[in-house]
């Protein structure tokens, strides 16, 4: 799903223009359409046209000269024009961590991608770092890599300094970054995400379905738009379905020192944490754990408790545990390396429209015992769950 943001009317005779300089079809020395033109053109003020000219003027694109006009000072991203003997494009890729499954797996797909079109491929890790975050983007930039593919660190702390950046800093001309994942808002760039929402409904639905209002959601506390996303989702499916939404059915991992990879008690307090909810809400017999990690931990836990996943309690985790009995929403990380690296290259030549970009997920059903001793079996469940 595709959502198209509308911008300034100056703003788009600006990346119409970027578009035409980066793209070669205005070269270095070439005269651009005068503010008149654009007026008669986009059916805009003088006031709109000028600005838009003065802006691309300031950023060094191009140079203006009374009573002659304006004229292309220099293309910073020339690319679509790239002769057999000219230099692939260079692509970076930020991440968090690249410990995880969902890492790993971005990193292959965009690595596979890359080596396919002769695109150099740079990437780094930020180490849940916001500060590394915007060391290593500020280094991609002043590198030449032409643009990158960000999923952010799980604060999503850099809105302000990466939306300075990504709006240009008064350099030549806004930076292609797409976010991936995870976005910061208020930044006006684009990104790719799995559908949050529609995947923790999924998970909710059917929770409220085999357990009623006896089911809690597994958070850390809402600091990134995907927890928040799968959170409100969650909520809002109680409500949906006529049920209330107290304390028992919010179990909060809370523990500012969750993100310090020398702290040894990690796990250990996230099973505490669980435990405690389940201890105190002895009736909940459901629960959805925002991650595999969380559905990794919440799994041994529920069995300390003498309880049986997939038996007498339901777990749903988003992303695969690889548990038996523990169901999962499954998103399309493929699909996700596609559309971002569609809306990177379009940056890259010029077009920054700003497109939010949501994959669609499924429900996995998985069997309580695995069929073979070696194997899990299961069945993909699309949208529209049949319980």
């Amino acid at each position: 799903m595709r959502e198209i943001m509308s911008i300034p009317m100056y703003k788009k005779i600006q990346q119409d223009l970027f578009h035409m300089i980066a793209s070669g079809q205005l070269r270095e020395g070439d005269r651009v359409p005068s503010e008149s033109d654009l007026v008669r053109q986009y059916y805009v003020s003088a006031i709109t046209a000028k600005n838009a000219l003065n802006e691309l003027a300031d950023r060094g694109l191009i140079t203006r000269i009374r009573g002659k006009g304006s004229f292309v000072s220099k293309s910073p991203y020339s690319v679509s024009r790239l002769d057999n003997d000219a230099r692939s494009i260079s692509i970076g890729a930020i991440f968090p961590t690249i410990s995880s499954t969902i890492g790993q797996t971005y990193l292959m797909y965009l690595s596979e991608l890359c080596q396919r079109n002769n695109y150099r491929l740079w990437t780094s890790c930020s180490q849940e770092d916001a500060r590394i975050e915007m060391e290593l983007l500020d280094h991609f930039v002043k590198s030449g890599i032409q643009g990158t593919i960000l999923f952010p660190v799980v604060t999503e702390m850099n809105s302000p300094t990466i939306a300075h950046l990504i709006d240009g800093g008064g350099k030549a001309g806004p930076y292609p970054l797409v976010y991936i994942d995870r976005y910061l808002e208020n930044t006006g760039s684009s990104y790719v995400t799995a559908d949050n929402w529609q995947g923790a409904h999924l998970a909710a639905d059917y929770l409220l379905n085999a357990v009623g209002q006896q089911a809690a959601i597994l958070h850390f506390p809402l600091c990134n738009s995907t927890v928040t996303e799968r959170y409100d989702s969650f909520r809002a499916a109680f409500f949906d379905a006529g049920f209330s939404f107290g304390e028992k059915n919010d179990c909060l991992i809370d523990d500012l020192h969750l993100l310090d990879k020398s702290s040894e008690n990690r796990i250990e307090h996230i099973m505490a944490s669980i435990r405690a909810h389940l201890a105190r809400y002895n009736e909940l017999r459901g629960l959805f754990c925002v991650n595999a990690e969380i559905a990794q931990i919440a799994y041994y836990t529920v069995i300390q408790m003498n309880r049986k996943p997939g038996v007498d309690f339901e777990i749903v985790s988003f992303d695969s545990p690889l548990l038996p009995g523990v169901h999962f929403i499954k998103q399309d990380l493929h699909t996700m390396v596609l559309n971002a690296m569609d809306l990177l290259l379009a940056q890259i030549n010029g077009d920054f429209s700003v497109v939010h970009t949501r994959v669609p997920t499924s429900f996995i059903y998985m069997d309580t015992l695995p069929t073979e001793p070696d194997s899990l079996r299961y069945l993909i469940k699309g949208p529209n769950l049949p319980f």
